[in-house]
């Protein structure tokens, strides 16, 4: 049997593939200082390298962990200099939580995001200077904790990604032929990782056998949806991609 700490680090995983994807949901109904917001489509343009940090504190209720999503978008950019100051040890006694998960920098890689429906917005905390609002909860189960590197995830939303014609979409490509289009890189495995380095970024990965890294540049606007449920897979630097195919 599993122990409790291969559990919770199995989580911890879990939760931050959910938590960037929900992300994307929210920042349609929140934009940056830098980016065009169309209320009436909810959607937000401008969005491309655009960074975000989200704080998740993790609570255990029997078997099951509950995750809220505290997230920085619309209040700021994640200031290094906040961010890294912020304590886990510290946040777990805060709320009384098993872990916490620090869920970023990460920076979204799609021109335009839509979501349907309304996005939830919660009370707004201080995290060391750090403003976050929560914006959603997560919750799993602690009989189902593996996620691996390349392996399928399904998560809920209803989003609408627009990569625009004439820019890079960075793609993950199984053997089979299936794609995956990379919705936000990371920071987290890898803290140099940065926009210039994504057309290059397949010789830093630990593809597995016959999976390649690949870049397209569509000729027209290319949309990719999510119509309540998404599948989702992260390569070993936790970069986060949404199936294409």
């Amino acid at each position: 049997m599993a122990s409790n700490g291969f559990r919770l680090r199995a989580a911890r995983r879990v939760i931050g593939i959910v938590a960037a994807a929900f992300a994307i949901v929210v920042a349609a109904l929140t934009p940056a200082t830098a980016q065009t917001i169309d209320k009436g489509k909810h959607q937000i343009d401008g969005v491309r390298d655009a960074r975000y940090c989200e704080i998740i504190p993790v609570v255990r209720k029997r078997l099951r962990l509950v995750g809220t999503v505290y997230n920085t978008l619309g209040l700021n950019d994640c200031p290094p200099a906040l961010w890294d100051k912020i304590n886990e040890a510290a946040l777990r006694k805060r709320f009384g939580a098993v872990m916490v998960v620090l869920n970023g920098p990460r920076h979204f890689v799609m021109d335009v995001i839509g979501a349907a429906g309304d996005t939830a917005s919660g009370a707004t905390i201080d995290a060391g200077g750090l403003a976050l609002t929560a914006r959603a909860t997560i919750t799993l189960r602690l009989a189902n904790m593996r996620a691996k590197p390349y392996s399928e995830r399904a998560v809920d939303r209803e989003t609408r990604y627009v990569f625009k014609a004439g820019r890079p979409v960075f793609l993950l490509v199984r053997p089979d032929g299936v794609r995956y289009a990379m919705q936000s890189y990371a920071e987290t495995a890898d803290k140099s990782l940065s926009y210039a380095d994504l057309p290059t970024l397949g010789s830093r990965l630990k593809l597995p056998a016959g999976w390649r890294y690949d870049t397209m540049t569509p000729d027209a606007d290319l949309v990719l949806g999510a119509q309540g449920k998404a599948t989702i897979v992260q390569d070993d630097l936790a970069d986060t991609y949404q199936k294409l195919d």
